[in-house]
C-alpha cells in the first residue's frame, strides 16, 4: 500500500518538525518519509512486543565491537530501543564484504531460515558501483532478491550506497539508484535514500564529507545521525508513531 497523500502532507513541513532529530541531522521533509509500510514490523511490534532487524551489509561489522567506531546499525538500535522502550529489539549485522547482490542471492534462504527476521534492511549497490557492474543486471538480481525475504516472512528496506564529493565523479551512483528505487516500487518496500541524505549534509555544511580522513568523532557522529533518521523513517512506515516516545 503506498502512503502518497501522507509524502504530500510532508512537503509543507520544516525539517524540525522531525522529533528527536537534532538540527545537524535534519534533511527536508520528503527524505525520510517512506513511500511503502513495513506491516510485518507493525504487527511485531504492536502484537509480539518485539523486533529483530538484521541488516545486511557489503561492509565490515557495523555495531562497533571492541574498539571498533560504532556505524549506523549500532545507533539505530539505540534509537529505537529509546523510542519504543517497551519493545525487545535487536538489530544484528549479516556482512558480506566486496559481494554483489548476485553473490547475496544464495545467503538468504539460510539467513531466513537461521534468524527468521521480521525486517531486513539490505544495503546495496556500492559493491556493483565501484566494480562498474552492469547496473540493469543488478536491479534484476536486487528484485529478486526482495522477493526472496519477502516470500520468507521478512519485511525488507532497502538502502543505497554512502555519498562522498570525493568519489562521487568515479562511480555511476545513479543508475543503481534509480534500479533501487525501481525495485521498491515493484516489490511496494520502502527505499531510504542515504545518499541523498548525505549529500544534503554536504551541500548544507552540516558535515564535509569532502575531508580526507574523517576521525572517529565526525565519524560517529555522521553515522548516529543515519541511525537516527532511519529509526525514524522505520517508526513511520510502520505505523508506531503511536507507540513512540517523544
Amino acid at each position: 500500500m503506498r502512503v502518497w497523500a501522507a509524502i504530500a502532507a510532508t512537503l509543507a513541513f520544516a525539517p524540525a518538525a522531525f522529533a528527536g532529530i537534532e538540527r545537524r541531522c535534519e534533511v527536508p521533509a520528503p527524505l525520510i518519509e517512506p513511500q511503502a509500510l513495513l506491516p510485518r514490523v507493525s504487527v511485531s511490534v504492536k502484537r509480539a512486543q518485539k523486533l529483530d532487524i538484521v541488516v545486511l551489509s557489503g561492509a565490515p561489522s557495523q555495531m562497533g565491537a571492541g574498539d571498533a567506531p560504532r556505524s549506523y546499525p549500532a545507533f539505530l538500535e539505540a534509537e529505537l530501543k529509546e523510542r519504543l522502550p517497551k519493545i525487545e529489539i535487536r538489530v544484528s549485522v549479516q556482512t558480506a564484504p566486496r559481494r554483489t547482490a548476485f553473490e547475496v542471492l544464495p545467503t538468504l534462504p539460510k539467513l531466513l531460515a537461521e534468524i527468521k527476521p521480521t525486517l531486513v534492511i539490505w544495503q546495496s549497490g556500492t559493491v556493483e558501483a565501484y566494480r562498474g557492474i552492469d547496473a540493469d543486471g543488478y536491479g534484476r538480481k536486487l528484485q529478486v532478491g526482495v522477493g526472496l525475504l519477502l516470500d520468507g516472512g521478512s519485511d525488507v528496506l532497502l538502502v543505497n550506497m554512502q555519498y562522498s564529493p570525493r568519489t562521487d565523479a568515479l562511480v555511476d551512483a545513479a543508475s543503481y539508484t534509480e534500479h533501487m528505487r525501481t525495485v521498491s516500487f515493484a516489490k511496494d518496500v520502502p527505499f531510504f535514500n542515504r545518499y541523498r541524505i548525505m549529500r544534503e549534509w554536504s551541500e548544507n555544511g552540516s558535515f564535509d564529507l569532502a575531508l580526507l580522513h574523517i576521525g572517529r568523532k565526525e565519524y560517529e557522529e555522521i553515522h548516529r545521525c543515519v541511525g537516527s533518521l532511519m529509526a525514524e523513517f522505520v517508526i513511520r512506515a510502520a505505523t508506531l508513531g503511536a507507540n513512540a516516545s517523544r
